[in-house]
């Protein structure tokens, strides 16, 4: 009998598992957030720049288009400016949904707790044989 392992040590070796797994999820969740922010910060700078620079290169332009030009070249030209800006918004706007998929959130984790529960599964399944 003193070979085997009591319930009392299977029921602590059961409870320091669960503990550990449990230590490294709390740990993969901080970082799924700290990457989910990162990215999301990255992304909002990136939107914020490219709508500013868009802005002002295409009030300079007008502008420029405006004072440059005799008045019916100017509005043909600036006819041909609103269709380029709503064709580049159009554009960016599809680089920027495409550049933002990314993973869901906490994908990994639940796949990791998944593989845990089976694990917990077999182990108790191996204490009962």
């Amino acid at each position: 009998m003193s070979g085997s392992p009591t319930f009392a040590e299977r029921t602590r070796s059961l409870l320091r598992q669960i503990l550990a797994m449990g230590q490294t999820r709390l740990e993969m969740i901080g970082l799924a957030i700290e990457q989910e922010v990162a990215a999301l910060g990255r992304e909002l700078r990136l939107a914020a720049l490219c709508i500013i620079s868009a802005w002002l290169a295409g009030t300079s332009l007008v502008l420029w288009v405006a004072v440059m030009f005799p008045r019916q070249v100017g509005l043909w030209m600036l006819g041909i400016l609103c269709v380029l800006f709503a064709f580049t918004s159009l554009m960016t706007w599809q680089v920027l949904k495409r550049v933002s998929i990314r993973e869901r959130l906490f994908t990994r984790l639940a796949e990791q707790l998944r593989k845990d529960a089976k694990a917990l599964e077999d182990f108790a399944e191996r204490d009962h044989d």
